[in-house]
């Protein structure tokens, strides 16, 4: 398989990379660790990254790419399979698509290739060992990205998800003498003021009587603190974790962009997926999320949440 796509890069004079809409660290580092990797090795070619954007953007801004431009190129689809978390333009024009992706889901889109690997931590360590196959050097700044995308779906090494593979793969990028401490400081020093919106967020939220915590995060607190829905529902979630008490916790975000809800789900032992998978999303067994239109969507997901809590 790898062998094939790397068939396909050498003979598409145009690359497209995309990922998720509504991108995490993971997204941005994959997609990025990828273009910058293939800008270096061709610089001759068209590699263009596209997709939406928000805070977590620490790299560049993203192309604009016209559909007859994307009939002709390899478009690579990066960090999910699932048509929901996708926007069509960024998939339904294409020569050759590829799917690169570690979650649980199965495609319900159309492709041509598929590389799937649930062992992997992050879509970022995927793309890092896939460039180390096939003889494509990574770049520092191609280092960088990566590095990016695996400590935030490991949480900085912290969760389940890093394996012995995944920190052998890290120190290969740590091997290109990049800013660890900048990079850190960059994602997790906060102002004093997020530090404010932390505790009023905490401080709301809500249990259910199965001490499923969740906070639902309406249009008129967003307008109130001016605050970005990715970083509500992506950065906020995680004040809810390591509560001993607190076995599922979930955060549901209104976005004005989609006009629907955000929901992000977590658990440390109970496996949250098939409720996301239910109301159309997706990820991992312990993390992962949906998007729904209504509020009494998100009451419902509580009582799915509920019955996989016993006693």
């Amino acid at each position: 398989m790898e062998r094939e796509v790397f068939g396909l890069i050498e003979r598409f004079d145009s690359i497209i990379i995309a990922r998720h809409k509504n991108p995490d660290l993971d997204a941005y580092g994959s997609q990025f660790g990828l273009y910058y990797a293939l800008k270096n090795k061709y610089p001759e070619k068209k590699i263009y990254a596209i997709g939406d954007t928000n805070s977590q953007n620490y790299f560049q801004e993203l192309d604009m790419v016209d559909d007859e431009t994307k009939k002709k190129s390899l478009v690579f689809i990066l960090d999910t399979v699932a048509r929901q978390m996708l926007n069509e333009e960024d998939y339904i024009n294409h020569s050759q698509l590829i799917l690169i992706d570690h979650h649980q889901n199965n495609p319900d889109i159309e492709y041509d290739y598929y590389i799937r690997d649930i062992e992997s931590s992050s879509t970022s360590e995927m793309i890092a060992n896939l460039l180390i196959s096939l003889g494509i050097e990574i770049t520092k700044e191609s280092a960088r990205a990566l590095y990016i995308g695996i400590i935030g779906d490991t949480g900085r090494f912290l969760y389940s998800s890093t394996t012995a593979k995944t920190l052998l793969t890290t120190s290969k990028l740590l091997k290109k003498n990049i800013n660890t401490s900048e990079i850190h400081d960059l994602i997790y020093l906060e102002s004093l003021e997020s530090r404010k919106i932390k505790n009023i967020f905490f401080n709301s939220v809500e249990y259910t009587k199965k001490n499923v915590a969740y906070r639902k995060n309406t249009k008129e607190f967003l307008d109130e603190y001016n605050l970005d829905p990715n970083f509500v529902s992506r950065a906020l979630i995680s004040q809810m974790a390591g509560i001993k008490e607190i076995p599922i916790w979930a955060n549901f975000t209104y976005d004005k962009s989609q006009d629907r809800i955000i929901c992000e789900l977590r658990s440390r032992d109970y496996q949250v997926l098939e409720v996301a998978k239910k109301y159309g999303g997706g990820g991992h067994f312990y993390a992962c999320g949906c998007t729904v239109n209504t509020w009494e969507d998100t009451d419902s997901i509580l009582k799915d949440l509920n019955k996989l809590i016993k006693g």
